[in-house]
This record gives C-alpha cells, sequence and structure tokens, in this order.
C-alpha cells in the first residue's frame, strides 16, 4: 500500500476477503492457488499472502500493509513460489471450509485456495514455535515472504508496520 496514505483499518477486511476469492490463470486442477497465513501481532492481525504467480501481499488489521513486492523483487516471488509448494504439499492437512474467519488466540490460521474451493488448516502457535507442528514449514516459508518484504523496504517503513 501507498505508505503516504494514512492507514484505514476498513481496509483489511476488504482486501483479505477480496484476495480469498482471488483465482490464478494457468493454475492445474486441483492446485494451490494462493495460500494465506493469519496470525496475531501486538493489538492486531496480519495476513500474508502467496500465490502461484509469485504475488505476494501483506496485509495489516491497522490498515497498512504490502503489495506488489513479487513483481519487483525477485527475492520476494521466490519465496511466494516457494510457500506455495510447500503448502501444495501439506495439502492432506487442510480441510474444505466457506468459513475464513481469523485465529482464535493462541491459533495461526492457514487458507488454501483451490480451483476446488478454499481450505483450511489451524496450527497451534506455541506447537509453531517449539517446532512441533505440523504445519511448521508451511508457516516457516509463509515467515520468509515476510522476511522479504522487510529486507526490501526501509527500516523506517517495515519497524512500523512489520512486527
Amino acid at each position: 500500500m501507498d505508505s503516504r496514505r494514512k492507514a484505514n483499518p476498513a481496509h483489511y477486511p476488504k482486501m483479505r476477503a477480496n484476495a480469498l476469492r482471488m483465482q490464478v490463470p494457468g493454475t492445474t486442477e486441483g492446485s494451490v492457488h494462493m495460500v494465506f497465513m493469519d496470525w496475531s501481532v501486538g493489538q492486531g492481525m496480519a495476513t500474508i499472502m502467496a500465490a502461484a504467480d509469485g504475488t505476494a501481499s501483506l496485509y495489516l488489521s491497522s490498515g497498512g500493509g504490502f503489495i506488489g513486492g513479487g513483481q519487483r523483487y525477485p527475492a520476494i516471488r521466490a519465496a511466494a513460489l516457494a510457500a506455495v509448494g510447500v503448502a501444495q504439499a501439506h495439502l492432506e492437512l487442510f480441510a474444505s471450509t466457506e468459513a475464513t474467519d481469523l485465529p482464535r488466540a493462541g491459533e495461526v490460521c492457514f487458507y488454501a485456495t483451490t480451483s476446488d474451493g478454499i481450505r483450511r488448516a489451524v496450527a497451534s502457535e506455541a506447537r509453531l514455535v517449539d517446532g512441533t507442528d505440523p504445519l511448521l514449514a508451511l508457516g516457516v516459508a509463509m515467515q520468509r515472504v515476510v522476511t522479504e518484504y522487510r529486507m526490501h523496504f526501509s527500516p523506517q517503513t517495515t519497524s512500523k508496520t512489520v512486527q
């Protein structure tokens, strides 16, 4: 998002909902189009999105975030593509869903969109931290997208918006 504009928290649910409905052209039947990770950050929520075309975005419930880094920076694109690959490899851990709720306290939610609809998996934040959750590899892959965003934007911008 344009850092010159004031962040508007009303944008977060709209951006997240729109992204969850998108399909990526050219993907094969049953493959992951996009993967999302929702988690608590301080007093709000963050959603990272990685797509099969290398697109990557970070939405913050404060209304801030980043869009388009996968088109501009090869490292962000590579991290997004790797995250989609990890999601595809772990798709058996996801269940079909129509609900796209944000995580409850102590949870991290993952969503994968496919041509067949939306799938959801929930990880324990504590088990992700101690390395025992089955979704650890996906959590690490999604955090890599965040890390690449941090590395490509100024410390002043990232320290205020990506915690």
